[in-house]
């Protein structure tokens, strides 16, 4: 059987997933590779990786390309803890403002740009520099070591704009498959979607003994790391999919995407 190719993001949002995965659901078909994000994207573009947790807005650029694993995603219905704008001043002085984004998360600096560009109907510039910004985005475990430093006066949760402006979820990433793989491999895809459904499952059961394996985590509390996955959606619901089409929709309407899919393709996995 011919190994399939997972992506891993090495972030804390990611855990609860992998960790599980690992210990008491893997597969001898499954070969992990690991990195941030924007690697994994291009990685899953060029088809080096069968399939990822990956940028919901990644599916969105190459939706040809991919379909949906079904009922999983890294979501929030509110604020999600770790896509965070840090500043000085308040967001309502932001406007005209430059801000600094992350490489690393494509979905998150396209939702501060249609939160801040329509909803707040602001004009800023977005610098790849932290020295030239007067706010700036963070995502992932970097977010979260920011805000335990609290180096900054204000901080702002991009799940929670979301919801408060549109009143739907947010849907960060997505499980992506390639669509040849979903042919040729399919049988692989099939158990790695009912181990990662049991994985997830076997982590709401105890987040704080979840949090107790963490090695490499010193940097955060065990229950800190517990209440932060306690606010992430890990289901991918039909709201979730609104959340997520909204996305999609509002990212066509300021140009930061050319075309967007008619809706979501989901893989078709028996039942």
């Amino acid at each position: 059987m011919d190994k399939l190719l997972i992506g891993e993001i090495p972030y804390l949002d990611c855990y609860p997933y992998f960790f599980p995965l690992r210990q008491k659901f893997s597969h001898d078909s499954f070969q992990f590779v690991s990195g941030h994000p924007a690697d994994l994207n291009a990685l899953l573009r060029r088809g080096q990786i069968d399939l990822s947790i990956s940028s919901s807005i990644e599916y969105c650029q190459s939706f040809d390309n991919y379909l949906v694993l079904p009922e999983l995603c890294i979501g929030s219905n509110g604020p999600v803890g770790s896509v965070l704008l840090f500043s000085d001043l308040p967001l309502e002085d932001l406007d005209e403002m430059n801000i600094s984004t992350s490489a690393a998360s494509a979905t998150g600096v396209n939702l501060l740009k249609i939160i801040l560009g329509k909803y707040f109907q602001f004009n800023n510039q977005f610098k790849t520099s932290w020295a030239e910004a007067d706010a700036h985005l963070l995502i992932g475990d970097s977010a979260l070591r920011e805000k335990i430093l609290e180096r900054y006066q204000f901080n702002y949760d991009l799940g929670a704009l979301w919801k408060e402006y549109t009143g739907l979820p947010m849907v960060f990433a997505l499980w992506q498959v390639r669509r040849e793989a979903s042919q040729s491999k399919q049988e692989q895809i099939i158990i790695l979607q009912k181990s990662l459904k049991a994985a997830i499952e076997s982590a709401r059961k105890d987040w704080d003994g979840l949090a107790r394996t963490m090695i490499g985590y010193d940097w955060i509390a065990p229950q800190d790391a517990a209440s932060y996955w306690k606010g992430i959606d890990f289901s991918l619901t039909t709201n979730h999919i609104k959340g997520l089409t909204r996305f999609y929709e509002d990212a066509l309407e300021l140009a930061l995407v050319e075309e967007i899919p008619e809706e979501i393709e989901f893989i078709e996995l028996p039942i």
